[in-house]
This record gives C-alpha cells, structure tokens and sequence, in this order.
C-alpha cells in the first residue's frame, strides 16, 4: 500500500509528465504546419522572382547536398526544359498545377507548379530537409518547457512534504505518549482538512479516558466489595471447623450457605455490569416490543414470586401492546429483570408486583411498582450509585441492581425516575424512553 505521499508524487509528477508530453506534440504539430507554411511561401515567392527571360541551360554549379537545397526547372511551351538549378539532379515534370507532395527514387518532394509566360515553372524541395527543420524548430521551441520539468518536480516534492507535515506531527505527538497519557492533542494550526481527524482522535481519547476511568473505579470498587464478603466466608467456615456440636455445626453451614449466596449474587452483577458496559456499544440494534419484553421478564419471575406468596403480574395499558422501542433486546432484558429481581427483595410475603407497560407524555414507558418499603427521598439520588445500601437494609444484595439499571438506561437515552406510590406504602421505578428514539441517538 503506496503512503499519502508516494500517491501525490506520483500522480503530480505523472501529470506533469504527461501533460508536458501532450503539450510537447501539440507544439511540434504547430512548428510543422507554420514551418511547412513557411516553406510552401518560400517555394511560391522563387517561382514568382524568377525573370521572364532566361538563359538557354545556364551552367549552374551542383550543391554538395541537392536535398538541402531547392531545386528550379522551367520548361518552354514546347516541353523542352530550359532552365534547371541542378542539372545533376533532373526531376520529372508533373502536370498538376499548385503545390503537390510526390515521390521520385523512393525521395519524397514538395512540388509548387506555375506558369508563367509560356513557360511552366516548377519548384522543389525534399520533404525530410522539411522535417529535419521542422524537427529542429519543434525542439528549440521545446527546450524551455523541458528545462521547467526538473524544477516543477523540485518543487512538486517540497510542496507535498509541505503539505504532509501537519500529519507527520499529528503522528508524532501519538508516537511520543505513553498508554496512560490521553490529554487531547493540540488543534490550533491545523489545516481545516486535517482538524476534523484530529478532533475525531480527541473525541476517542477522551472516550477512552473515560472508559478506563470507569474500568479503573469499578476494579476498586469491585474489590473494596468483594474483600468483605470473602473475609466473611472465611471466618464463617473457620466457625464451622470449631463447632463442637452438630447444632452448631448445622447452624454454622447454613450460614455459610447465606454467605455463599451473597458473594456468588454479587459476582454475577458485577459480571453483568461489566459484561454491559464492554458490549452495549457493539450490540445489533432491533424492535423491541415492550409488551412482550414485560411478559417473558415476569415469566421467569414467576416461580420466585409465588415461592414468596407475591402477586406479579403486568399491566398494558391502553394502546400500548403495540408500543415499539429500538434498542438491545437483551440488555433492555437485564434492565426489567434487576427491577423485578430487587422488587421480590424487598417486598414482604402476601405482596404484589406489578409491571406496567404505558404510554407516558406521548412516551413508551416501563413501570415496576410494589408494596414494600419503599426508599427514604433522602437516599433516592444515590440508588443508582454502585454498591450503594440504604441505612438499615435488612435485605442480603450487592448494590449494584440499579446501578445497572441506570446503566442500561443511560445507553438508550432513557429516563429512570424513582417515586412513591401513590397509596400506601411502596415503590414506583419509572423508565421512560425518549419520542424519537433510534439508532442514531443510541450512538451518538
């Protein structure tokens, strides 16, 4: 694959080339027909000059080289010839009158024919003592044009390194940092064709800070997290080994099994959130039907929920079975099932779940309402903070349900709003998507 640079030389300096060619052969075509203009004149005037009386056979001595010459024959009205410039070199007489190109003993002539008091007069000159001159006048004329090249290529070549100069120092300020180093390079000075990459690499660069700023803080807080729990494991299995009776030991175990639970329901949300975050962006786009998401969320559900004597159920409003998102199915699926799954958390046996499918300002919406606790206003901000656990939450989790929630959210440009229920005590989770919701503004 040729560089930027090699394309531009090559195609200027080509172009050059080709078009001083073209211009070369279009020049020589004009020397040749002025010249042979020229010499058509020259070849009428000598017939025009010549007197009306000559002498009979004048002895005239021969040239060196007669086709350098021009040779002049007159003939009598009796066809005799009277008169001849080269004797030595006698060309036949031609009846067409005017100029004629003709071929004697494989020499090619131009021919000028004329008569003049009774005589005929004829003139004659050697094509290639024409093309020889032609020749010669095409390539003094051209000599300029020629001399021009090298210094066009000179200056061709410095004008595209030239040029190519701001990338080469775009690619340089890259090759000089580091991995960690993802200030945005400087723009000022840049040509307007190479500033729309150059803000394209800061957009990415601060992306990418971005995407390793999170990655940074989720590794911390995923091991602030994960330090607890399996210290907890440990000590709990150390009280299992010290039990003295098998009370004690039954008791211990099953506190293990709590334990054990908790760490592998935090691994999986971590795996989830960080499963998300690292393929949302190259996830396919699709429809998605909101109703038939709600349904199979609180399908898998189901079982969980009448273990727990917990009414779940959805809830489609009017018109809006037929209410369409564009996003990722199965990330949007992940977002209903953390709603559903924290709702079954918190809310007490003989409660009821339900999942609301509804049209909301002209908006497609998703609802998850309860019946349990509820959350104070004073910690609503933080909810979707990872790891965050309301004071006096008696619940085993992870803090991270609606961490993930938001996430997913956030990706689809949708709202999440947290409020009271209306009567009683419990929770509504609102999740409405934007009107003109679609590809384009997923990424963007």
């Amino acid at each position: 694959m040729r560089t930027i640079r090699q394309q531009l030389l090559i195609g200027l300096l080509g172009g050059m080339l080709v078009s001083t060619l073209i211009a070369g052969f279009a020049l020589y075509l004009k020397v040749r027909e002025e010249t042979s203009e020229l010499f058509d004149y020259q070849l009428r005037q000598i017939a025009h000059s010549l007197p009306s009386e000559l002498a009979e056979q004048p002895k005239i001595g021969v040239a060196e080289d007669p086709e350098e010459d021009i040779i002049v024959q007159v003939w009598n009205e009796d066809g005799a010839l009277i008169y001849a410039s080269h004797p030595a070199h006698i060309l036949p007489r031609f009846v067409a009158t005017g100029f004629s190109t003709v071929a004697v003993r494989g020499d090619r002539w131009r021919v000028f024919i004329e008569t003049r008091h009774d005589r005929i007069v004829q003139v004659a000159q050697a094509t290639s003592a024409r093309d020889e001159l032609v020749f010669g006048s095409a390539m003094r004329s051209l000599l300029p044009i020629l001399a021009l090249i090298p210094a066009l290529a000179i200056l061709i070549t410095v004008v595209v390194g030239r040029a190519l100069q701001p990338i080469q120092r775009v690619a340089q300020a890259l090759e000089r940092r580091s991995a960690s180093a993802l200030q945005p390079l400087p723009s000022e000075g840049m040509p307007p064709e190479i500033r729309p990459i150059v803000d394209a690499l800061n957009d990415l660069l601060a992306r990418l800070d971005h995407a390793l700023s999170a990655q940074r803080a989720f590794v911390a807080d995923a091991a602030h997290e994960l330090r607890s729990p399996l210290t907890a494991l440990k000590l709990q299995l150390q009280l299992a080994e010290r039990a003295q009776t098998d009370a004690q030991r039954t008791a211990a175990f099953a506190k293990l099994h709590q334990r054990l639970d908790r760490s592998t329901h935090l691994v999986q949300q971590l795996l989830t959130l960080a499963r998300h975050e690292s393929q949302q962006e190259q996830a396919a786009l699709e429809p998605v039907k909101l109703a038939l998401l709600a349904q199979g969320v609180v399908a898998d559900y189901h079982e969980m929920a009448e273990n727990q004597g917990i009414d779940l159920g959805v809830e489609i409003g009017a018109g809006a079975d037929a209410l369409t998102v564009q996003g990722h199915r199965e990330s949007l699926r992940i977002m209903l099932s953390n709603l559903v799954d924290n709702a079954l958390r918190y809310t007490p046996n003989g409660g009821r779940i339900d999942v609301a499918v509804l049209e909301q300002d002209g908006c497609p919406a998703l609802q998850v309402i309860d019946n349990g606790p509820g959350i104070p206003e004073n910690e609503r901000p933080r909810v979707f903070d990872r790891f965050f656990r309301g004071e006096g939450s008696q619940v085993a989790g992870s803090g991270l349900g609606l961490a993930i929630v938001k996430n997913i959210a956030d990706a689809h440009r949708a709202a999440v709003q947290v409020s009271s229920r209306p009567t009683g005590s419990g929770l509504v989770v609102t999740i409405r998507f934007p009107v003109f919701y679609g590809s384009a503004l997923l990424h963007n």
